[in-house]
């Protein structure tokens, strides 16, 4: 892959400081605010992120996870999915900064991004 990919930030993971610290890293972002997407199904944003080779970013791993897993069984593509795992403990939460380097570190791993789903959490700084 030659650059940085574009990084589509559903609903549950749409946010201002996240968004900027992608921009500042290099990377180019689109949200449901920018794309009149918010409040849209989970399907309906794998959809338009897979028809515009955008890596979805969520906080919503569970429903993605059975996206995902549905998209495989039925044939369909996509760019990428990361996930963000949340445990409600602001030692163990990722921060936006956390995030943003487990992108990079991902990125850097040179792992296969197509139709592939990875957590973050595991990518984290």
């Amino acid at each position: 892959m030659t650059g940085k990919p574009t990084l589509y930030l559903d609903d549950c993971a749409d946010d201002k400081l996240p968004e900027r610290l992608f921009i500042q890293a290099g990377y180019a972002v689109v949200t449901p605010r920018s794309a009149d997407t918010k409040g849209w199904r989970d399907p309906d944003h794998l959809r338009y992120a897979a028809q515009r080779a955008y890596i979805l970013l969520t906080a919503n791993p569970a429903d993605f996870v059975a996206l995902h897993q549905q998209w495989q069984a039925e044939g369909h593509t996509h760019a990428g999915i990361l996930l963000v795992y949340y445990e409600n403990s602001r030692v163990k939460d990722m921060k936006p900064r956390d995030i943003v380097g487990a992108v990079e570190n991902l990125i850097a791993a040179g792992l296969p991004l197509t139709n592939a789903i990875y957590s973050l959490n595991q990518w984290r700084l």
